[in-house]
């Protein structure tokens, strides 16, 4: 990247921004701060969310729009492309960044490159699902310059609907300076021997997350001084305490339910290994931000987690599905204190080397600049 290349004027398009919680909220909050500190004009066009319903405000280095528009379909897609085509004649941009599909068909026909970030799985249900879904999403995406995906498997289902311009992985990011590793008071509101070790999974417990995999896992692991944090909730939850309690180690766990973001640093400190049993799976917000809190992870190989592992290094890899194999991984884990300290070390290494936010603001505008004529 040219470092005198003269500063891009970028809008982040996105349904969902602070104050909400989760994967998309967090990347395009963390993603906008990172680029500002890169020189970037960040602009920010969401929606009034929670107590933010402030038409305009500064915030984090961005400038925040907040039009109010009605959040139901054809109004929204409707609405908001005629706001964005007056706004854009007062404030003119460079670039449109477009994160989630809700936002995406407004941005059609507005003379502008625009990149879209699509983040979840739920993405490849829709493409599973063939037909005239597959055409849907090709139309959708039409007018798309470049796609970025936080996984591989996210890339190869965009190519599989027809896309045919640039599909590019670029990873999740995490807050290095925020997460990392250090002591925490939980170990000792919890009573935790000295001796035991806790593993974290730090999941919504839904069936992709693999959390019935990762209970029939723990009750292999009875025989061994562990205990089970759960951080998380979700429709599976009955299923996982019951086989927990059938296996032995109910007892032995403790399910936090929904955990704030702002909490999970405490726990991650109080943690010695850090679980990924996905079925599917980006590059995991959770897996990073464990991987900077010094945490060795065990996870499947799908999706972006052989991203963030490097087998054997950082942690172990293991098929999804496979409860005997989790165990097993664990148990290598479990029952070696160097080897957790070697890997959760090298883990923070990668984490500050390949995730930080300004490595991923880094790419991304790498690709801005690209679409622009700048690259």
């Amino acid at each position: 990247m040219n470092d005198c290349s003269p500063p891009l004027r970028i809008t982040l398009v996105s349904a969902d921004f602070w104050p909400n919680v989760g994967g998309v909220a967090a990347h395009v909050v963390e993603l906008g701060k990172a680029l500002a500190r890169l020189g970037q004009a960040v602009q920010v066009v969401t929606l009034p969310l929670g107590d933010e319903r402030a038409f305009h405000a500064e915030w984090q280095g961005m400038q925040v729009w907040r039009p109010r528009i009605p959040k139901a379909e054809p109004l929204y897609s409707f609405l908001l492309r005629r706001w964005l085509k007056g706004w854009l004649r007062r404030y003119p941009q460079d670039l449109l960044h477009v994160h989630g599909m809700r936002p995406l068909t407004a941005t059609r026909g507005l003379g502008l490159p625009v990149v879209f970030t699509n983040h979840t799985s739920g993405y490849l249900k829709r493409i599973e699902k063939g037909g005239r879904e597959l055409d849907k999403i090709r139309r959708r995406l039409a007018h798309v310059d470049t796609v970025l995906a936080p996984s591989q498997e996210l890339c190869d289902a965009t190519r599989a609907v027809g896309y045919q311009w640039p599909v590019q992985f670029i990873s999740n990011g995490v807050d290095v300076d925020s997460f990392t590793p250090g002591e925490s008071a939980l170990r000792a509101q919890w009573r935790i021997a000295p001796d035991e070790v806790v593993i974290l999974l730090a999941r919504r417990l839904v069936e992709k997350n693999g959390v019935v995999v990762f209970a029939e896992a723990a009750a292999r692991l009875k025989d061994l001084p562990v205990r089970f944090v759960f951080a998380g909730d979700g429709p599976e939850r009955d299923k996982v305490e019951r086989i927990l309690e059938q296996g032995g180690v109910r007892e032995r766990a403790r399910l936090l339910g929904n955990v704030p973001n702002s909490q999970m640093l405490d726990i991650y400190r109080a943690a010695d290994i850090s679980v990924l049993p996905s079925f599917m799976e980006a590059t995991s917000i959770t897996g990073l931000e464990s991987m900077a809190c010094g945490l060795p992870l065990v996870g499947t190989r799908v999706g972006g987690i052989p991203v963030l592992i490097d087998d054997g290094a950082t942690g172990l890899l293991v098929e999804p599905g496979d409860a005997e194999a989790l165990a097993a991984a664990l148990r290598e884990l479990v029952t070696s204190a160097e080897c957790r300290r070697a890997m959760g070390q090298a883990a923070r290494a990668r984490a500050e080397q390949s995730f930080s936010w300004p490595h991923i603001a880094g790419e991304t505008l790498q690709v801005y600049r690209e679409r622009v004529g700048q690259g």
